[in-house]
């Protein structure tokens, strides 16, 4: 082989070594990040709240850090990934778990727990060993952990309602006649990742009047992995039933909307029907 041949040669067989070991990360690391707003029902002491979220998979492992400004000072806050997005009737919609039907602690969900420094800001982070499928971290919620206190206006009324005549309520101590100690805001603010308000748009909507589907048997079909997400709007109580994953909720007396959200493990086609009057409102088909 002549000398310049030869050289040609080694240099291609470097050059496909090089591309090889780089390979573009070759782990397929993936990030999605979104920016926290504060939630409409939030205090105004926490109006001006701000920070990012992000979401990084890699080597079957999931990463989520927060930074977030404009928090009360000194005070514990605690974060959970979600399905939906922020646009959602309850922002956030349901927890995000590796197993459905496990339970709502970690491993199989991820939290974020921190506590704020004196200027307000605070940082979290925490690495899952398990992957979260594509399209199922729908956001990050921020949240006071339990038992702090929200901060602002009111909130000097709030603390005394908590201890009233000699009863501190914040520990379980009751008397008759005590005031009860008003609600804390559940959810302080939200940073949308994946889907956000776009997969919020995108939820089907079955309207239920009369015991009847407003314009006839909707048909939702989705692919297997696919996160399964509809909402059923009725004008009395229904329980509403997905035959094949076994899925119901109740449509409160006087009407309401309830919302489905399930990853598509099982593949075929499904009723959804009112269960008490076996009426057929909608067939989920889910594809291989």
């Amino acid at each position: 082989m002549k000398p310049t041949k030869r050289f040609l040669l080694l240099a291609a067989l470097a050059l496909a070594v090089g591309l090889a070991a780089c390979g573009g990360s070759g782990d397929g690391e993936e990030t999605v990040a979104g920016t926290f707003e504060p939630l409409v029902e939030t205090p105004s002491a926490y109006k001006n709240v701000s920070g990012e979220a992000e979401l990084t998979r890699s080597g079957g492992e999931t990463t989520i850090a927060l930074s977030v400004d404009g928090l009360a000072p000194d005070t514990e806050y605690m974060a959970h990934l979600h399905t939906g997005g922020c646009a959602d009737t309850d922002p956030g919609g349901a927890h995000f778990k590796f197993d459905p039907e496990g339970g709502d602690m970690p491993p199989n969900e991820i939290h974020l727990s921190f506590t704020s420094n004196a200027d307000g800001s605070g940082k979290a982070e925490v690495t899952s060993d398990q992957q979260v499928p594509a399209g199922e971290a729908g956001s990050v919620v921020l949240h006071l952990a339990d038992g702090a206190m929200a901060v602002g206006e009111g909130s000097q009324q709030f603390a005394a309602l908590f201890v009233h005549e000699g009863v501190d309520h914040s520990k379980g101590e009751t008397h008759d006649g005590a005031p009860q100690a008003p609600e804390q805001p559940d959810k302080l603010a939200c940073a949308e990742l994946e889907g956000g308000a776009a997969a919020a748009a995108s939820v089907a909507e079955i309207e239920v009047s009369e015991d009847e589907p407003v314009g006839g048997v909707q048909k939702l079909e989705f692919d297997a992995g696919d996160q399964i997400r509809f909402q059923v709007t009725g004008d009395e109580a229904e329980e509403v039933h997905v035959h094949g994953y076994d899925l119901s909720e109740e449509i409160p007396p006087g009407g309401g909307t309830v919302e489905f959200s399930f990853p598509a493990e099982i593949e075929g086609i499904f009723e959804i029907e009112l269960e008490a009057k076996a009426v057929l409102i909608a067939e989920l088909q889910v594809n291989p």
